[in-house]
């Protein structure tokens, strides 16, 4: 008997030791495996003996892995969870899978629009991690090469791409493989070309998707593939990433996340960035912005002290400075230092000062239920339509038949 609780006992050591000090924490963003590479070190510096396996899955495939892996008690200590509202985080945090951190981390760091965006029935669950600036990025050498101003109406953007074109470059790489690019080319127009006064009147159900002038959206960015490149709907971000880093194209419609991937490709690149231009000249352009995500605490945690220990770090201005070194993204903590850059520096401007107020992809009433405008019209819809199966009108139909499905303000018009 004594040798067998003596087995029992070596057994039950041998599971805590396995996780002892380990800490495991899963992403959709590869490039952040450095930021936990520097965080252990600082930890450890700290006299914090935590090791740390970072763990990065595609961003298509990420939240169904998530999901199905803390059901199944298979999951990682610590998870990247999406921005509230939103369904997928929603039902995690109402099936207890992710869990609040209030008591445990200080969070006076944070203002308050970005704790919003991670609380639910007064909780918080989640450290919030960057925020993100989407619009249009574009090669100044180019831009110098060929005599270009930056555009500051959709004509002027135009006619930036026919000069580009003509001078025997793609003026944009648009990666139509990954249908959550196009949703978000999509809304980067609408803030500006629609403007934030008419989201919220469709927010407030004081107009709908079959406003002439969301279809004019659809039909402007329709218009405009005669200067994306050969076979756009067959390229990813992959792709992307590489022709527009080594010169191939000229401009893309993207997030600030992806300097750091173009500037490791070619460190010479010399990268702008404006806000899409409005339609026209009397208008105010306005970018897309939106809390990327947080480092949340799951169910499943093997480790929760150490777990704990990191999200109190990454709570701190040292953990933002530390993020914003490695990867050029604007840190949600207060008090971060950002590289001296003059891209952030102009990317952290439009943030602060021309955030839309209103907006309809990441963080919209519009994505929180099924269908979404996100995910089941936003998405096919660009798709079918720059493969020439769907009309702009048609677009705009799709999207109204689906969201006044659910959405009060919307039904019955």
């Amino acid at each position: 008997m004594k040798k067998k609780l003596l087995l029992v006992a070596i057994a039950v050591l041998l599971v805590v030791s396995s996780f002892a000090g380990k800490v495991t924490i899963w992403s959709w963003r590869p490039q952040d495996a450095e930021v936990w590479q520097k965080v252990e070190a600082a930890l450890k510096a700290q006299g914090h003996d935590i090791t740390i396996e970072f763990t990065s899955y595609l961003a298509t495939e990420y939240d169904s892995k998530v999901n199905l892996a803390l059901q199944t008690g298979t999951g990682p200590d610590l998870v990247y969870s999406r921005r509230l509202p939103g369904g997928r985080t929603q039902v995690l945090i109402e099936n207890g899978l992710y869990l609040p951190i209030n008591d445990h981390v200080d969070l006076v760091n944070f203002p308050e629009a970005s704790l919003k965006s991670v609380s639910w029935n007064d909780q918080v669950f989640g450290v919030p991690f960057a925020v993100q600036v989407v619009g249009i990025f574009y090669n100044k050498d180019y831009y110098d090469q060929f005599g270009l101003q930056e555009p500051t109406t959709w004509d002027e953007l135009v006619a930036n791409a026919a000069v580009i074109k003509k001078n025997g470059i793609d003026p944009f790489f648009i990666s139509g493989k990954d249908a959550w690019t196009l949703t978000m080319q999509h809304a980067m127009a609408g803030v500006s070309v629609l403007g934030p006064e008419w989201i919220e009147a469709l927010t407030n159900g004081e107009t709908n998707f079959l406003d002439p002038k969301f279809t004019d959206l659809n039909k402007k960015l329709n218009d405009l593939k005669v200067y994306y490149q050969n076979g756009f709907m067959g390229n990813s971000t992959v792709d992307q990433d590489a022709s527009f880093a080594f010169g191939q194209a000229a401009m893309v419609f993207y997030g600030i996340w992806g300097y750091q991937v173009w500037k490791d490709l070619n460190p010479d690149m010399n990268v702008g960035y404006f806000m899409v231009p409005t339609a026209t000249a009397d208008q105010k352009p306005y970018a897309y912005t939106y809390l990327d995500g947080a480092i949340a605490l799951t169910s499943n945690v093997k480790n929760r002290a150490d777990s704990i220990e990191i999200l109190k770090f990454c709570a701190t201005p040292e953990f933002g400075t530390i993020f914003a070194g490695v990867t050029y993204n604007i840190p949600a903590v207060s008090g971060a230092t950002i590289p001296p850059n003059p891209l952030l520096e102009e990317v952290l401007e439009v943030y602060n000062n021309h955030a839309s107020p209103f907006v309809y992809w990441v963080g919209s009433v519009f994505t929180t239920q099924k269908p979404s405008l996100y995910d089941d019209v936003l998405s096919p819809g660009m798709q079918e339509m720059y493969a020439g199966k769907l009309t702009p009108e048609g677009l705009s139909k799709m999207a109204q038949d689906a969201i006044s499905q659910w959405y009060p303000p919307l039904m019955g018009k």
